[in-house]
Order: C-alpha cells, then structure tokens, then sequence
C-alpha cells in the first residue's frame, strides 16, 4: 500500500500543470459560493466574518498556508463532521477552488 501512494503522489507531482480547460471559471465559483456555501461561510472578498462563527471565511481558508488547488480537491472530497456533504460535479468543485484561490492575498 505505501508503494501506491508514492505512485499515486509521484503522479500529482510530475503530471504538470492543468490545462486551461481543467481548470475552474472564478466568475461560477462566486455564484455557487454564493448558492450553495454562503449559509455557513463568508464567501466574498474582504468578509471576514461567517454567519457561522464555527465556518472560516473563504477568505481564511485562501490564505492558509498550503492550500493549494490539490489540497481544495482533497477538502471537497473528504467527510467533516460540522460540515454538510454536498456532492460537487467536477466542474463545480473546479470552479468553486478557482474562486477560493482567487482570493488568496498572499
């Protein structure tokens, strides 16, 4: 089993960049933030402050060290207990780590 999640990391790694098209839409990762997230998170640039004192802002979650796009995927993917398991389409979850990326400050 170690051997397969080398090979499995080794593959994330020396696979590239994504190609354009795999890559997420910010402008329908906002409107799903917005749709689906905005419950729980503060979804928009420069809100700090969630309507659920226990949900980062997305703003937070952006500048976390570390979150990189795989790390999102990884997120999105994996059970929370204070957490709703939303199923994401691919293209929203995407989309959606597009958006949070875009709002990372540093």
């Amino acid at each position: 089993m170690g051997n397969r999640l080398l090979l499995v990391v080794a593959a994330v790694l020396f696979s590239g960049p994504l190609c354009a098209q795999e890559r997420g839409n910010v402008a329908d990762g906002q409107i799903l933030a917005r749709e689906v997230c905005a419950e729980c998170h503060a979804v928009d640039e420069g809100f700090m402050i969630s309507p659920n004192p226990e949900a980062p802002s997305f703003t937070e979650i952006a500048d976390k060290p570390g979150m990189t796009e795989l790390a999102l995927s990884v997120w999105f993917q994996s059970p929370h207990p204070t957490m709703p398991n939303f199923i994401l389409e691919e293209k929203e979850s995407r989309d959606l780590i597009a958006y949070i990326r875009s709002l990372r400050k540093y």
